[in-house]
Order: C-alpha cells, then sequence, then structure tokens
C-alpha cells in the first residue's frame, strides 16, 4: 500500500494479535534493549549472581554479557573449558562421565552449568557444549549440535538444538539461545 500510516497501524494490530497468542516466547521488539542489558537488569535488580561454562561458544556468552556497563554487579566469571582437559581439570568433569556421554552430550553441559555454579559461587549459571563445525571433533554428534544448561538454585535445565552448519551461526544462535533459556529460568525463579 501507498498509506504508511494506515499499514503501521495495521502492523501494530497485527502484532497485538500475534502477542496474545505467544507472549511468553518474546523477549524484546526491535527498539528495545537487547536481551543481555534486560538480562542484567534482572539479575540486578533481584540480587541474583550469573557464572558461564563455555565449550562451543569459546567465551562468546561471557563477552556479550560484559559488553554491558555494570556486568559485574552480577556476573562473576566463566571457565572456558574447550579442551577435554580443562572440562576434567577445572570443572571436575570425571573423565568417566566423558567417557559413556561424549564431551558432546546432556549429561556434560548439566555437569558443566552444576560445577560452574558451585566453583564460581553464583545463582546461577549456563553451560554450552556442541559441535560448531566444519568438522566434527572429539565427538560423533552432528555438526551444528548444541547442548545448552541452565543450572538455578533449585534444579538444572538441559536442552538439545540443530542450529545449522555455518560455524559462526552457530555460535552466534547458541549464544542468543543461551540467553533466552537463562531469562525465562530467571523469571521463573520467582
Amino acid at each position: 500500500g501507498s498509506d504508511k500510516q494506515a499499514i503501521e497501524k495495521e502492523v501494530d494490530r497485527q502484532v497485538k494479535k500475534l502477542t496474545q497468542l505467544v507472549g511468553d516466547y518474546i523477549y524484546a521488539y526491535q527498539d528495545d534493549h537487547p536481551i543481555e542489558y534486560t538480562l542484567g537488569k534482572l539479575l540486578k535488580e533481584k540480587k541474583l549472581t550469573l557464572s558461564t561454562s563455555e565449550s562451543c561458544t569459546g567465551g562468546a556468552i561471557a563477552q556479550t554479557i560484559t559488553a554491558i556497563p555494570g556486568a559485574s554487579a552480577y556476573y562473576k566469571g566463566s571457565i572456558i573449558g574447550y579442551a577435554t582437559s580443562v572440562k576434567e581439570t577445572i570443572l571436575e568433569i570425571p573423565k568417566s562421565a566423558i567417557k559413556q556421554h561424549s564431551v558432546v552430550s546432556a549429561e556434560i553441559v548439566k555437569l558443566m552449568a552444576n560445577n560452574a555454579r558451585k566453583l564460581l559461587q553464583t545463582d546461577f549459571a549456563v553451560a554450552t557444549t556442541g559441535n560448531a563445525g566444519p568438522e566434527k571433533g572429539e565427538s560423533d554428534v552432528s555438526i551444528g549440535t548444541v547442548f545448552i544448561a541452565i543450572a538455578t538454585p533449585n534444579k538444572t535445565l538441559v536442552e538439545k538444538f540443530s542450529l545449522g552448519t555455518h560455524r559462526k551461526k552457530v555460535i552466534k544462535k547458541a549464544v542468543h539461545k543461551s540467553l533466552e533459556m537463562l531469562q525465562k529460568e530467571i523469571l521463573n525463579y520467582w
């Protein structure tokens, strides 16, 4: 159409209808702050702390969180267990668990999140493990497979995702999905 005001009014009407259907899945609108800003505000308001344990994302979650001014009020740090040896020694993941389940598994990412939460003494922890490609590493899982865990004071949630085969996009999607999951768990906690 050619009537810009009428088009904008119709778009707003459709967004309101959509929000009624899927409102729980909307984290922000284009003009709002990014999710990492909203997360920081939530953590600060509730006086909660956060840590991360990253493998396939290689510190990208930590970088995203710390890009927000004042993140030191709620973010304690990260353990980047990119190498299996770091998972075993620093994150205290038993070799037997890695041998039984593989470094890219729900079981290992759950241990990564719980152990980071304990080691860094935080209320919440986010962990990632996966195969971002372009080649398979120590695990047989398909390229683009990512496991994300959120450890809370009450439980640990793990989800598995297939995020494509483009390495940079897999990492970016994993970061965003991690932050979405974290926000949902913080909101559910209170």
